[in-house]
């Protein structure tokens, strides 16, 4: 075989090749200290960065009339304190009807949707029942059917036409529904283009 030496040779010269480049390569991608310094970008401290802000920021965009807050707290603590007085009592449940909306295996999806409808229908209690594995949400206590189907009605003319009547055992008088805490002030800061 006197072609065999030939390459078996080669193959050390494509080898030496190899190691060649990669220490090339590696050396090439490496920097001294001083060029890596002079790149980046000086650090500016902290008391250089606070008179920067300082000179953007306006606390006039800010302003809240104070007197929009005094009467929206007071709102809201009248009506906590009134249910102060409302003495609670076990709640009793009886024979009724609650509309379902939704039947999944997602806690999540059922929590979502649980938010939604608390905040399209105000006035009625929505449920989370776990009957496992799945997640039922539930609308109202009605102690008839046909207060049951208005409610249904409103639903499906909220997108929700899967909604049905089930019978449950409902509270037979529920407690009001607090209001939502959310304070908005009267007039939202200006936003700079």
């Amino acid at each position: 075989m006197p072609g065999y030496p030939r390459i078996h040779k080669n193959k050390y010269h494509i080898l030496w090749f190899c190691f060649f480049f990669a220490g090339l390569s590696l050396l090439w991608g490496c920097k001294t200290s001083h060029e890596a310094e002079r790149k980046t970008d000086p650090k500016t401290s902290f008391n250089e960065f606070l008179a920067k802000y300082e000179k953007t920021f306006d606390p006039s965009e800010f302003n809240i009339n104070p007197d929009s807050i005094k009467q929206e707290a007071k709102r809201l603590y009248e009506a906590l304190d009134a249910s102060k007085l409302v003495s609670v009592a076990p709640p009793e449940t009886i024979p009724g009807f609650r509309v379902q909306v939704l039947f999944t295996p997602d806690i999540e999806q059922a929590n979502l949707s649980r938010d939604t409808l608390s905040y399209l229908f105000p006035e009625d209690w929505t449920y989370v029942v776990y009957d496992a594995p799945y997640y039922k949400v539930r609308v109202g206590n009605y102690p008839d059917r046909t207060s049951a189907n208005i409610t249904v009605r409103k639903l499906v003319s909220f997108g929700y036409s899967d909604a049905w009547i089930v019978p449950d055992k409902i509270i037979k008088n529920p407690p009001q529904r607090l209001p939502e805490i959310d304070i908005i002030p009267d007039k939202q800061p200006e936003q700079k283009r």
